[in-house]
């Protein structure tokens, strides 16, 4: 939960300090703008601040004029109509939840978010210390944990296929029963979990390749992007399948709406494109005569 509020920031402070009934306090807040400033600027701050895009904020605010402003101005943001009387509150809430907060079960990811929001603030606000980007992320100490799929993390995997969107090489949504369908059917399925100096951001990507060594998916959750962790993460599932014995390997990109800054990730990556239309490439790969320079800048390790 962020707050974007037109107010003065020590009075909002001082209410949240000493007010025994207020039920939200700061440190529920991943992030905050109080100030006079307009409010689009501010929701613009907050995304860059917790490094997520502009279409996973939904704005919530009483007044209408300033509803017009965020969908003017910030389309990509979900604006949905606050009620105008107030018995229509719960209902309002009830949709809520419905449209953009139902979860059908909450994992250990979801327990933590916010404080997960505030370290990837801390690392940002560190980074501003350094001018040359590999020291930095080597004195970030991270550390890749990749894993099989399994009983224990089957439900967070379903819900990132569900969640993904910008880090998403085909956008297709699967639930719990598929991804143990792709395993019964010999697929292998990977779990990447990140974490650093400043903490844990969990289980954040995922990599399926089916039995015919095609990849069907592979996803970056937001707040891990711009460390290049998913070069290194999928760099090393690809030479683990080659002293599986996998010679060539196939994926495919799917354009949506919002992906378009992987449209070109399979070929740095050194996949050749073998059909491509408007809306759709195809690649391969020849892993047998693949080779990636190690890199140490991360520690990964294997499940």
């Amino acid at each position: 939960m962020a707050i974007c509020s037109k107010n003065n920031e020590n009075d909002v402070i001082d209410v949240w300090q000493n007010n025994p009934y207020l039920k939200i306090k700061q440190e529920h807040l991943a992030a905050y703008r109080i100030n006079w400033s307009d409010k689009a600027k501010n929701i613009c701050e907050i995304a860059e601040e917790l490094n997520i895009g502009l279409d996973s904020i939904i704005f919530i605010d009483d007044n209408p004029a300033e509803r017009e402003l965020i969908r003017q101005m910030l389309p990509q943001v979900s604006v949905p109509d606050f009620p105008d009387k107030p018995y229509l509150f719960p209902d309002f809430v009830k949709k809520l939840t419905d449209e953009y907060f139902a979860t059908y079960r909450l994992t250990e990811e979801d327990a933590v978010k916010t404080q997960q929001y505030k370290e990837n603030a801390e690392r940002r606000q560190f980074q501003n210390r350094f001018t040359d980007f590999d020291y930095y992320l080597r004195s970030l100490e991270i550390e890749l944990t990749i894993e099989s799929a399994n009983d224990s993390n089957i439900s967070r995997l379903a819900q990132l296929t569900q969640k993904t969107n910008q880090f998403n090489l085909t956008t297709r949504r699967y639930t719990e029963a598929d991804i143990r369908h792709f395993l019964k059917d010999g697929a292998w399925i990977y779990g990447l979990r990140v974490k650093d100096r400043f903490g844990d951001n969990g289980l954040t990507g995922m990599i399926i390749i089916n039995n015919n060594a095609t990849i069907d998916t592979f996803l970056l959750s937001c707040r891990i992007l711009g460390k290049n962790i998913e070069t290194a993460f999928i760099q090393y599932v690809l030479m683990k399948l080659k002293t599986l014995d996998v010679k060539l390997v196939k994926a495919d990109y799917l354009k949506t709406l919002k992906n378009s800054q992987v449209s070109k990730f399979y070929e740095n990556m050194g996949f050749e494109i073998e059909n491509q239309s408007e809306n759709q490439k195809t690649y391969i790969l020849n892993v047998e005569n693949t080779n990636y320079s190690s890199s140490n800048i991360y520690r990964i390790i294997e499940k």
